[in-house]
């Protein structure tokens, strides 16, 4: 079964019983907006023009999710701006919601309500189908151990879980230093996942901020200006 980037990372980013996230939801939020623009890249919609995102193809692509993207970024005619600012003002729950549907659509996933204290409710997503997971990370161990050439999703798939710190999740296995070392070096060069580490340390650094009463209380700041 194909998967987009997206919907490779949401699912990754569950585990397989529970059906909860095993991240921060607004850290992932902001990892699903990344893949979002790199499918937008790679389908020819956006390209990375001197650091800032620039829309060259402006024709919807018939996916809802990222043509909601995409209308944003080609909204913007006034001034460019870097992947971290858009993938901060873009990042949004109900994209993450929206694979979540499809991956239960499709049969992968499974939709649960739980009522807490029997007001509030908490949706969670176990795997119904466990084969497409494992072999997704079947085939990035061997991309990662030298077994299998690396393609460009597979790459940019390993990006995002390193940065989301997934990693250690999907290969508990192997050596830390090792992984980040051989990570490191499938994804030089690869630009959205350095983009969304720097949101996602801005949003450390506010909630850091917001503990400890630091001047800074909004990632906003630590996020580039264009």
């Amino acid at each position: 079964m194909e998967l987009s980037l997206a919907e490779q990372l949401v699912l990754l980013s569950y585990d397989d019983v529970s059906g909860r996230p095993l991240l921060n939801t607004a850290q992932l939020d902001c990892g699903v907006q990344g893949a979002i623009l790199l499918t937008l890249s790679y389908a020819g919609k956006v390209v990375l023009n001197h650091g800032h995102l620039e829309v060259s193809d402006p024709v919807p692509t018939g996916d809802p999710v990222l043509d909601a993207s995409l209308a944003r970024v080609a909204a913007e005619t006034t001034r460019y701006h870097t992947p971290d600012w858009w993938i901060y003002h873009l990042s949004s729950p109900r994209h993450r919601e929206a694979l979540l549907e499809r991956l239960v659509d499709r049969g992968v996933m499974v939709r649960e309500d739980h009522a807490v204290l029997g007001v509030f409710h908490r949706r969670r997503y176990p795997e119904r189908d466990t084969v497409v997971e494992k072999e997704l990370v079947g085939h990035l161990r061997q991309v990662v151990n030298r077994m299998a050439a690396p393609d460009r999703q597979s790459v940019s798939l390993l990006a995002l879980v390193h940065t989301l710190l997934l990693d250690r999740h999907l290969f508990p296995e192997m050596n830390r230093d090792d992984l980040r070392h051989r990570i490191t070096e499938l994804t030089e060069g690869e630009w959205c996942g350095p983009a969304v580490a720097k949101v996602v340390y801005a949003m450390n650094m506010a909630v850091l901020a917001a503990i400890t009463g630091g001047a800074a209380s909004s990632p906003t700041a630590a996020v580039s200006a264009t």
